[in-house]
């Protein structure tokens, strides 16, 4: 018996490399041609770990033989007839088989006990096995079985040999047909078994097919035909099987195995570095996305935070019911008449022991309360902006943007990062108030509305302001408060993004690495 010889570390090493690169390789985003680069990535994986590095790896390893084909073709009598024993179940029952069967050789046992195929196929040891090759009854092609449909083509991607089994009802399957031509740009050595045929239709059923083969550039494909001797049960006759089972045989003992098995790897090397640099691309293409995405929340937010910033630093917060609060708060016979009478003039002590600081601390920061609410619906106004605008940017991008905006809206409370900006602004203005200026006008607290409501723009505050020599205080209250806003709309950006940062791309050079070290093996 002959085995297949691969004896090649650099090559091996090379291609384990590219399998751990590959298992990193993701596309979370949801785009145009991110399921097809998905599903390129899984089948490029299952080929190098199931067809090119056992090959490279093994001294020598049996050729993998798959019997494929549509429901009631007979694959798994097929099988069980070449072998002389019945180990894969064959009924009428459609589908028959729903996990694959492998049968192996004891003499191959060990070499594919490591083998990925074990991982998914029910592996039967059996000494009518033919040493040398590793026979795979598969689930059928056109199974509504999604999960069989899978194995299916995972089972294609794992073949040195695939024996397209049919019948004369079945040989025009256009799915069949589509699997087939796909096994041969992939490289794999085909068969084909017209199972059933009819005495009658013999003939023109063997030359439509046959003229299907050449059309798809397949006519040097073994053509095997097996007649219709139903009904019967149980397995074929020898004689009936005799020819492919002797072709199986001469496959497994002669320098043919080597043929089959190095042709599905040679026919991968061309096309393993343009996929892989495809895949590269793919990657390239997340993350442009991924970035794309995140500035177009801070693009998004780049309006309303500026015209807030530009009003704060300005001081035009202050109209309307601030303005109005004021001056009924500071007219005559109010608690704030006398210290805007006062002109600038130091009070006398008398006046001083007259004065009330306790009631214009008060009405300071009743004053004071009125600029807040002003301010915090301007701030809550501009982060629902914020929100709408980032979010109509998303619906309108190539990428499926639904869950990302939907964990955005969990990740942001609107109402909150409003009050936390404003309960941070006025700390702040505590401790401005607490450095400024000494006046026996107002308290500490009372001193910091004061100031707080000169930052807002009150004309009438901000006078008092210059005359108790606050101008700077003012204006660091005015930068503060500018700094507030912009970390609450920064909140609700984040919150955006949060999910966006947490996606972790593939270094695309790591797989373009890959394909130019591949590119001096074809």
């Amino acid at each position: 018996m002959a085995k297949v010889k691969r004896e090649n570390k650099a090559l091996a090493d090379l291609t384990k490399a590219t399998i751990a690169t590959l298992r990193q390789a993701k596309f979370p985003l949801i785009m145009p041609g991110s399921a097809e680069l998905t599903q390129a990535c899984e089948t490029l994986l299952i080929q190098l770990q199931t067809r090119f590095l056992p090959q490279v790896t093994a001294d020598a390893f049996p050729v993998v033989v798959v019997f494929g084909g549509s429901s009631g073709a007979g694959k798994s009598t097929l099988v069980n007839s070449i072998l002389g024993t019945q180990i894969t179940p064959a009924s009428i029952i459609r589908p028959t088989t729903t996990e694959p069967v492998l049968v192996v050789h004891p003499d191959d046992a060990a070499a594919i006990k490591a083998h990925p195929l074990s991982e998914f196929t029910k592996v039967v040891v059996d000494e009518n096995a033919i040493a040398g090759l590793v026979l795979v009854d598969a689930p059928d092609l056109d199974t509504i079985n999604k999960k069989n449909q899978a194995l299916s083509r995972r089972l294609l991607e794992c073949a040195d040999l695939w024996v397209f089994t049919t019948t004369a009802a079945r040989y025009g399957d256009a799915i069949a047909w589509q699997t087939l031509e796909l096994a041969d740009q992939r490289g794999i050595t085909c068969a084909v078994v017209l199972n059933r045929l009819p005495e009658r239709a013999a003939t023109a059923v063997r030359e439509d097919l046959r003229k299907r083969l050449i059309t798809a550039d397949l006519a040097g494909s073994p053509l095997f035909v097996i007649p219709d001797y139903s009904p019967m049960e149980g397995l074929l006759q020898a004689q009936t099987v005799a020819e492919i089972k002797n072709w199986l045989v001469l496959l497994a003992q002669t320098t043919l195995a080597e043929t089959v098995a190095a042709r599905t790897m040679q026919a991968l090397l061309p096309t393993l570095r343009a996929e892989l640099k495809l895949l590269a691309e793919g990657i390239e293409a997340q993350a442009n996305a991924l970035t794309d995405l995140q500035d177009q929340a801070r693009e998004a937010a780049a309006a309303p935070l500026m015209k807030l910033t530009t009003n704060a630093r300005a001081g035009r917060f202050g109209q309307g019911a601030p303005t109005a609060a004021w001056l009924a708060l500071a007219s005559t016979g109010t608690p704030l008449a006398a210290m805007v009478g006062a002109n600038g003039a130091k009070p006398s002590l008398l006046q001083r022991l007259r004065s009330n600081r306790e009631k214009r601390d008060i009405a300071i920061r009743k004053l004071f309360d009125t600029v807040l609410a002003g301010i915090q619906a301007a701030l809550f106004q501009a982060l629902v902006t914020t929100q709408e605008r980032i979010e109509r940017e998303w619906e309108n991008d190539v990428v499926d943007t639904k869950d990302f905006i939907a964990s955005g809206k969990e990740n942001v409370e609107l109402l909150q990062i409003t009050h936390t900006a404003i309960k941070q602004w006025q700390v702040l203005l505590k401790s401005i108030a607490q450095n400024s200026r000494r006046h026996c006008w107002l308290s500490s607290s009372g001193n910091a509305a004061l100031i707080g409501s000169a930052a807002a723009g009150i004309s009438g505050v901000m006078k008092l302001a210059v005359q108790f020599d606050l101008e700077s205080d003012v204006r660091q209250a005015r930068r503060a408060l500018a700094d507030c806003m912009t970390q609450a709309v920064e909140q609700i950006v984040a919150g955006y993004n949060a999910k966006l940062a947490n996606i972790k791309l593939l270094d695309p050079t790591s797989l373009q690495l890959r394909a130019a070290e591949f590119a001096d093996r074809i």
